[in-house]
């Protein structure tokens, strides 16, 4: 690629389908270009969406991407991705967040190094980090995504309940996203989806 150009770097859109690298299901290095499910809810996204999805749709790996560039180009900008289990927010570190930094152009990685204070967190100079982990409580974030809502919900309540009282006043009214393949008739995820699809509550429906 050729280097990009101010304008390119100024347009988040731009830089979503240009700067990142992943790994597709058979581990090759691909550049990322959203599908027609991850486009559909970029025009949509507003700042609290429930997302209803069949499985291999790619929204983490969106989110993870979204809240990466975001750490990257916005200063004092801090992300949280939760994940269901300690294996899993691992996975989704390596693959979905560091693998992707660690391909970007060299000449952005050098106005933006990344040190790894702890596992799962790339933390920048001008003040912004990106963490995955199986909780966010305390402090403030201006990004919340949790992978497989309902699935912890419906495995373990006890932390599904230290989200919502934890890591939801953390996030505040800036940007959370909850996603997950339907999981049973019980638990906050199923509750917010009904809310939503009623149009009631603070969600908004998005069904892939």
């Amino acid at each position: 690629m050729a280097n990009p150009t101010i304008d390119q770097l100024a347009d988040p859109m731009w830089r979503l389908s240009n700067l990142y690298w992943i790994q597709n299901k058979d581990g090759d290095r691909v550049l990322f270009k959203p599908n027609s499910a991850q486009t559909s809810y970029l025009k949509d996204a507003t700042f609290s969406d429930m997302i209803l999805k069949a499985r291999q749709l790619g929204i983490t790996t969106l989110m993870c991407l979204v809240g990466l560039d975001e750490a990257i180009f916005l200063n004092d900008f801090r992300v949280a991705i939760i994940a269901q289990t300690i294996p899993d927010a691992k996975i989704i570190f390596e693959t979905k967040v560091k693998f992707p930094y660690d391909n970007l152009p060299e000449a952005i990685r050098e106005r933006r190094p990344a040190k790894n204070d702890r596992e799962g967190l790339l933390q920048f100079e001008h003040g912004s980090s990106i963490r995955v982990a199986t909780s966010a409580r305390g402090g403030t974030l201006q990004r919340l995504h949790i992978s497989e809502f309902g699935k912890i919900c419906a495995k373990y309540p006890a932390k599904a309940r230290e989200i919502v009282t934890g890591a939801f006043p953390a996030v505040g009214k800036n940007p959370k996203t909850l996603e997950s393949t339907a999981e049973g008739q019980d638990g906050y995820f199923f509750q917010y989806c009904q809310e939503a699809m009623r149009g009631e509550g603070e969600f908004k429906f998005h069904f892939f």
